[in-house]
C-alpha cells in the first residue's frame, strides 16, 4: 500500500512541474490574509472602519500620547507637582512622543493605500470606487497634514508597500502639503453631502474644511477663502445659538454649554455645527468607552480629558487654626469635575488673561467680556466651585462659605498637597494650581457619568474607574471654519472681512465685537483659545502658524528655563521643538538611503 501511495505522489508532483507557481501558491480557504482580505464590500467597509478607529486612537484614546497635542503649547502646562518636566527626555529621538505619532500617523497612510491599492481587483463595482478611494485619500490627507506640521518634510508614501523598503527619502514640506491638497481636494469633490452620512461619518464639508486648513498652511490664501466659503454658505450648518439638546432643563446654563453635553454633538440631535464628531459608545466592543477598566489597564480604551484637565481637588485644603480642613470629597461627579489629577492645568493667559482678568488678586478691574462671554461663564471654565464636605458646610460654612472662588481664594494658609508637612512646599504655590485652579466643564459630564462609573449615584460619588470623558468629540465645527477663513483674510489684507467672520462666532458668546484695526494673527490664535480651549489639538494650529515656540515663551512661563523655574534637564522650550524629531529607530532602519534628521536633535 505505501508503494501505490510512494507512485500516486511522484505522478502528481510529474503532472504538476509544468506549473510550479501553481502548485507552490498557497491558497488559505478557512484564514484571512493578504490574497483575501479585500475582496467584498464588507471586506472594504471594514478597512474604512480601520481608518477612523486609527484615527480615534491617534488624536484621542492613546493614553498620554493624545495629550502631545496640548502639552508644551500655550494652553496647560503639565507635570503640576514638581514644575519637574524634561523636555530634552520627552523629545529624545529615541523617545515615545516622536516614535508614537509617527507610527499612528504612517499606519493611517499605510491603511489608505492598501484601500486605494486594492480595489482593483476587488469585486467592488467600479462605479462605486471613487466612494472609497475619497474616504481613503480624506484620511491619507489627515494623516499627511498632521506628519508635516509636527516632523517637517516627510517621506511620501502613496501606494501599498507590501516588501521591506529601506531607502526612503524625505519630501519637502511643500511637496508633503501639495500631496495632502491633492489628496482631499478629491474627497471634498466625491465624498457625501453632510445629511447623507451617518453620525461620525466624514462628508464634503469636513473635506473641504481640512482643505481650507491646508490651504492656509501652503500660502494660498484665496483657495483658503474659497474652501472654507464651501462649508459656510452651506444651508446644511449653522452655528447654535439657541439652547438644544438633552440639559435644557439646567436653566442657568447657555447654549455653548449645550454644545458639549452628552448625546448633543451629533445631527440627530439637532446640532448643526458639528462638521465632523468622533464617535464614543460607553461599554459596546469598538466604542473607545469602557467602564470596567482603570486608565492603567487598557488606556487605548478611554479618551482620558476629565483625568488630566479637571483639578484634584482632593488635595486642597486650608488652614484653620493650625487644623487642616479638606473643602472637597473626591472624586464625584460634581462641580468638582469627576476624577481628576489636574495634569493640565491652564496657563494664566487661557485662565485669565484673553477673558478680561485685569489683575492677579482679584478685585473688580476686569473687562465687560469677562462676565458677559458666556464660554467664560461658571458654567463652561468653572472657577466658583460649592463645596461637597458637608461636615466642612456646617462646621464653617459661615465663615469660608459654600463656595469657593478660584479667582478669590479664602485670605488664609492654603494648603494645596493635603498634608500639612511637605519637602516640596506645595501651600506656598500660587493659584491656580493642580488642586485649585478653574476647568473647562466641557472636560467632564457635570452630575452626568455613565451609570457603571457610579459607586453611589444619590451622591454622584465615582469609582476608582472614572477619568475618562465620555460624550462624542468634535474634530471640525462650524466656529472654526469661520475662525480659518478669517485667518486668510487675514493672509489677504482684509482685516475688515476676518472681523466679521470673528464676530460671527463672538456674538453667539455674547462677546464684544473685534475692530478691524485689531485683527492680527495672535488675536485669532486667541479667539480660537476662548472658542476651542482644550478641544483643540493645538500643537497643530501653532506649528501650522511658525508660532509654537514664541507663544510657549511668551505665556507659558513653566517650560522656560530661569533660576527659580527650572525643568528636569536644565533645558527649557528650544526653537528647534517646534518640530519633533525623527523617531532615531526610523533613521537606524533605512540602511540603504540617509533619512535626515530635524536640525538641533542629536
Amino acid at each position: 500500500m505505501k508503494k501505490y501511495i510512494f507512485i500516486a505522489t511522484l505522478l502528481a508532483l510529474f503532472f504538476n512541474a509544468c506549473d510550479e507557481d501553481n502548485f507552490l501558491k498557497e491558497n488559505p480557504l478557512d484564514t484571512m490574509g493578504a490574497e483575501n482580505s479585500y475582496i467584498t464590500v464588507t471586506d472594504f467597509d471594514a478597512a474604512i472602519n480601520e481608518l477612523y478607529y486609527l484615527t480615534r486612537l491617534e488624536f484621542f484614546t492613546r493614553g498620554d500620547r493624545c495629550f502631545d497635542y496640548i502639552y508644551v503649547t500655550d494652553i496647560v502646562w503639565d507635570r503640576s507637582d514638581n514644575k519637574d518636566a524634561s523636555l530634552m527626555s520627552d523629545y529624545s529621538v529615541s523617545g515615545n512622543i516622536a516614535k508614537a505619532h509617527w507610527e499612528g500617523l504612517y499606519k493611517l497612510c499605510a491603511q489608505a493605500n492598501t484601500v486605494i491599492n486594492r480595489l482593483p481587483t476587488s469585486d467592488i463595482p467600479e462605479s462605486s470606487h471613487n466612494s472609497y478611494i475619497a474616504k481613503a485619500r480624506f484620511f491619507r490627507g489627515l494623516a499627511y497634514r498632521t506628519l508635516v506640521y509636527l516632523y517637517g518634510g516627510v517621506p511620501i508614501v502613496d501606494t501599498e508597500v507590501t516588501s521591506p523598503k529601506t531607502d526612503y527619502v524625505r519630501d519637502t514640506r511643500e511637496s508633503v502639503l501639495e500631496f495632502a491638497i491633492e489628496d482631499v481636494k478629491f474627497a471634498a469633490e466625491n465624498l457625501p453631502e453632510i445629511d447623507e452620512v451617518k453620525n461620525g461619518e466624514i462628508s464634503n464639508l469636513a473635506a473641504y474644511h481640512l482643505l481650507s486648513e491646508l490651504y492656509l498652511a501652503n500660502g494660498q490664501n484665496q483657495e483658503a477663502v474659497d474652501a472654507a466659503t464651501e462649508v459656510i454658505n452651506s444651508t446644511k450648518v449653522d452655528l447654535m445659538r439657541n439652547r438644544f439638546g438633552t440639559r435644557t432643563n439646567y436653566t442657568d446654563a447657555d447654549v455653548y454649554w449645550d454644545l458639549f453635553q452628552m448625546n448633543n454633538q451629533n445631527r440627530t440631535s439637532g446640532n448643526t455645527e458639528g462638521i465632523w464628531v468622533i464617535q464614543f459608545e460607553v461599554d459596546v466592543t469598538g466604542g473607545g468607552v469602557v467602564t470596567n477598566k482603570s486608565f492603567w489597564e487598557d488606556p487605548v480604551d478611554n479618551y482620558l480629558l476629565e483625568r488630566k484637565c479637571s483639578p484634584q481637588f482632593q488635595h486642597f485644603g486650608i488652614m484653620h487654626n493650625g487644623v487642616e480642613l479638606s473643602p472637597y470629597i473626591w472624586p464625584i461627579g460634581d462641580w468638582t469635575g469627576g476624577r481628576g489629577i489636574g495634569a493640565a492645568i491652564a496657563t494664566k493667559h487661557f485662565h485669565n488673561t484673553i477673558w478680561g482678568w485685569k489683575t492677579e488678586n482679584g478685585g473688580t478691574e476686569n473687562s465687560s467680556d469677562w462676565d458677559n462671554d458666556i464660554r467664560n461663564s461658571n458654567y463652561n471654565f468653572i472657577r466658583k466651585v460649592p463645596v461637597n464636605n458637608l461636615s466642612f458646610k456646617q462646621n464653617y460654612g459661615s465663615i469660608y462659605g459654600d463656595v469657593m472662588d478660584v479667582m478669590n481664594p479664602p485670605s488664609t494658609e492654603i494648603v494645596t498637597d493635603g498634608t500639612t508637612t511637605n519637602s516640596n512646599n506645595y501651600r506656598a504655590r500660587e493659584i491656580p494650581n493642580r488642586y485649585f485652579a478653574g476647568y473647562q466643564s466641557k472636560v467632564t459630564s457635570l452630575f452626568n457619568h455613565p451609570e457603571a462609573l457610579y459607586q453611589d449615584k444619590d451622591s454622584y460619588t465615582l469609582k476608582s474607574t472614572a477619568g475618562g470623558t465620555f460624550q462624542d468629540q468634535y474634530m471640525f465645527r462650524l466656529a472654526e471654519t469661520y475662525l480659518l477663513r478669517a485667518e486668510a483674510y487675514l493672509k489677504l489684507n482684509n482685516t475688515a472681512s476676518a472681523a466679521v467672520d470673528i464676530n460671527v462666532v463672538r456674538a453667539r458668546s455674547n462677546a464684544s465685537p473685534v475692530a478691524a484695526a485689531d485683527v492680527n494673527l495672535d488675536y485669532i490664535l486667541d479667539e480660537r483659545m476662548r472658542e476651542f480651549g482644550v478641544e483643540e489639538k493645538r500643537r497643530l494650529t501653532l506649528a501650522r502658524v511658525g508660532k509654537l515656540y514664541e507663544r510657549v515663551i511668551k505665556y507659558n512661563p513653566y517650560y522656560v528655563e530661569s533660576a527659580t523655574n527650572k525643568t528636569g534637564d536644565g533645558i527649557g522650550m528650544q526653537e528647534y521643538y517646534e518640530l519633533l524629531p525623527i523617531p532615531l529607530s526610523v533613521i537606524e532602519a533605512n540602511k540603504d538611503a540617509l533619512l535626515e534628521q530635524n536640525p538641533g536633535y542629536n
